[in-house]
């Protein structure tokens, strides 16, 4: 037998999910610090206008790697140290993005701290092991809080630095802060004995097989690429044209457009509840409908910060909706594999978001924040299309 029993032992003490949450927040902020950056970065390294795009892209990209080929280590590894050294992975990273002598180096910096940040989506199916199943909506809603914290936030953190201190420092304090947390990982999180029992490349290729075998993760997988592609599009963009004439915002300024998204960092506790109490299936359709209905908000009211804002604000909170409600669908197919059901779900997420910033960065100097709202709308109403079987509540399943 391969499979051993995922379960923890009972009397294991976890830190707070709170801590959890605030250790999300500070891992997945990394990152996303460069987006409130990109038009500091242009100015300091003088590259063509659109160039800086490739900086999300090549984050992205890393992730996606990450997420394919690094994540499922968890179901084969024992957890508590996997975590702490990709905490320290992420510190050396974060320094190497802040002594870079040149654009090239910054965007190798980039894809490395992309290929190592995996906490926010190693962390939750670990803790899942401690948490009855009754009550993973509620636990994934307040520590995906923290994730949602982060990539939000870390535009109001990040262009708060850049103002004070330059555009380098946020990754010098970001490197202080994950070594703070490898140790808190070292010394606080409980052991979890590895879930699997077989090789490297047998675990890579069970990847496959569960791709076949569960359709729900499927369409997990591909809603929330289409979603989240649409999410980093526009914020990925949208920093150029707030820099822009008429409103001409500095880093500060742009970066507190992350403030929006307190909404949507306050809800998720609730998110997590609804999906405990109503089933998966219905708040995946509600944060479709929620982030396309955004989307239309910022296509038609481009001129207005107002509009911006509102329009933001929906769209965090239907791709965080949908991301709490995906990771507690496919985390109940099979606890064996929630290590790379999550790899997977993350994979695509995130190499959708990879796929929309090239696009963006391709076609930004001819239709700019118009067509990236055009561009936004198409893959959320795809999406909408996707999960067209959740319309009709006798087709809804918990």
């Amino acid at each position: 037998m391969n499979q051993m029993q995922p379960e923890a032992e009972p009397q294991a003490a976890l830190p707070s999910l709170a801590l959890m949450a605030l250790v999300v927040g500070l891992s997945v902020a990394n990152p996303f610090y460069s987006q409130a950056l990109l038009p500091a970065v242009e100015r300091a390294f003088e590259v063509p206008a659109g160039t800086v795009l490739l900086g999300p892209m090549a984050t992205q990209l890393g992730m996606a790697l990450g997420f394919l080929f690094l994540l499922p280590l968890g179901d084969i590894w024992e957890r508590r140290s996997l975590l702490s050294l990709l905490a320290l992975g992420m510190a050396l990273a974060c320094m190497a993005v802040a002594l870079a002598p040149s654009f090239p180096v910054v965007l190798g910096s980039w894809f490395l701290l992309g290929v190592v940040a995996l906490i926010p989506s190693l962390l939750p199916p670990f803790l899942t092991a401690f948490v009855p199943a009754a009550q993973h909506g509620r636990m994934l809603g307040i520590v995906l809080s923290g994730q949602f914290s982060g990539i939000l936030l870390s535009r109001s953190v990040s262009g708060l630095a850049a103002e004070l201190w330059g555009w380098r420092s946020i990754y010098v304090l970001s490197a202080a802060a994950m070594l703070a947390v490898a140790l808190l990982f070292r010394s606080r999180l409980p052991v979890l004995a590895p879930v699997e029992q077989r090789s490297y490349r047998r675990l890579l290729s069970s990847q496959v097989q569960l791709w076949r075998q569960h359709p729900r993760l499927r369409r997990s997988c591909l809603t929330q690429a289409l979603l989240f592609g649409s999410f980093m599009a526009l914020w990925s963009a949208v920093a150029l044209p707030l820099s822009a004439p008429p409103w001409r915002f500095g880093p500060g300024l742009i970066g507190s457009f992350g403030l929006v998204g307190l909404v949507s960092i306050l809800a998720a506790p609730g998110i997590g509840r609804l999906v405990d109490r109503l089933g998966t299936d219905r708040i995946v359709a509600a944060g479709v409908t929620c982030t396309a209905l955004g989307v239309l908000l910022l296509g038609l009211l481009p001129t207005s910060l107002v509009g911006l804002s509102l329009g933001l604000v929906a769209v965090d909170l239907g791709v965080q909706g949908s991301f709490v409600a995906n990771q507690a669908r496919i985390y109940a197919l099979d606890p064996a594999a929630r290590s790379r059901m999550s790899g997977q779900l993350f994979f695509t997420a995130y190499l959708g978001a990879a796929l929309c910033s090239v696009a963006i960065s391709v076609f930004w100097s001819q239709w700019q924040w118009p067509g990236t709202c055009v561009f936004a709308l198409v893959l959320a109403s795809s999406a909408l299309l996707l999960e067209r079987s959740t319309w009709r509540p006798s087709t809804l399943r918990v």
